[in-house]
């Protein structure tokens, strides 16, 4: 990865208490970034901290629901005061949820919209004014494969993740007037963390059912060399970072068969 890049600059990382969010956070801790943690899990965020500090790095830990937005502008003013203000923010925190249209309830699609849209919005707004101050700042938004393509059974998920981005594309070019900032969404296939079995599901779905599938079919990718290509990818300003086989097989479909994508995919999987 480029550790020059991130050498001495304050790195944001959300959902940092396990999974990529903990790689990520390792990582730059060897790079020499001076990283703010956040994550609602104290109790985990506390061992990434530890984990950071072990290999040399600067970590401050800030427990916190980032989709809380009174909260989070409370982050960032600790950020600021603590830290000197944030160069670089990764939206990492979200929620993997299980069901379709017809198992979800509205109320589903309101609380997964919150847990991956929702905090999306809160953590950038209250972190922009920094990152923007910096001479190469960095905002990057954790999509999904699910983000690219829209497939069954996983709705409220894909909503979401479209939504995420949406708001980064949205985000990207109203800062175009403003050269030192860039703006990256990030699509992740399926990724070896325990993603899969802190999932929300809807009624009537088999939770463990899902996420054995998931680990057994779906994650193909270590979270390590996860983190180590959004790291790269923030580094270099590039606007859209794809995670693994699948994102990039969901990507190609999208741009080549359009509306008739999921054929393709079908297709392709099935061999």
């Amino acid at each position: 990865m480029n550790h020059g890049f991130y050498a001495g600059r304050v790195v944001v990382v959300t959902g940092a208490g396990a999974g990529i969010g903990r790689e990520l956070a390792k990582l730059l801790g060897q790079a020499g970034a001076a990283v703010a943690l956040v994550d609602v899990d104290g109790e985990r965020l506390a061992e990434t901290g530890k984990m950071v500090r072990q290999i040399g790095g600067e970590a401050l830990e800030l427990v916190a629901d980032a989709a809380d937005v009174v909260r989070m502008r409370e982050v960032s003013d600790d950020v600021a005061g603590r830290l000197g203000g944030a160069d670089v923010l990764i939206n990492n925190a979200g929620r993997l949820f299980y069901g379709g249209v017809t198992e979800s309830e509205p109320s589903d699609f309101d609380v997964v919209m919150r847990a991956n849209f929702g905090a999306t919005v809160a953590t950038t707004k209250a972190f922009l004014p920094q990152v923007v101050k910096s001479p190469t700042g960095r905002i990057a938004n954790l999509s999904s494969a699910y983000g690219l393509i829209g497939l069954g059974g996983a709705a409220p998920y894909t909503a979401a993740k479209f939504a995420v981005r949406g708001f980064s594309e949205s985000l990207r070019s109203e800062l175009r007037g403003q050269p030192n900032v860039a703006v990256s969404c990030v699509y992740p296939g399926g990724v070896r963390t325990g993603i899969a079995w802190s999932a929300l599901a809807a009624a009537g779905v088999d939770a463990e059912r899902a996420a054995r599938r998931f680990d057994s079919v779906v994650a193909r990718t270590d979270p390590g060399a996860a983190a180590r290509v959004i790291l790269n990818g923030v580094a270099r300003g590039r606007s859209r970072v794809l995670i693994g086989p699948d994102a990039i097989l969901a990507d190609i479909a999208a741009r080549i068969a359009g509306g008739q994508y999921e054929k393709l995919i079908r297709l392709v999987v099935r061999g």
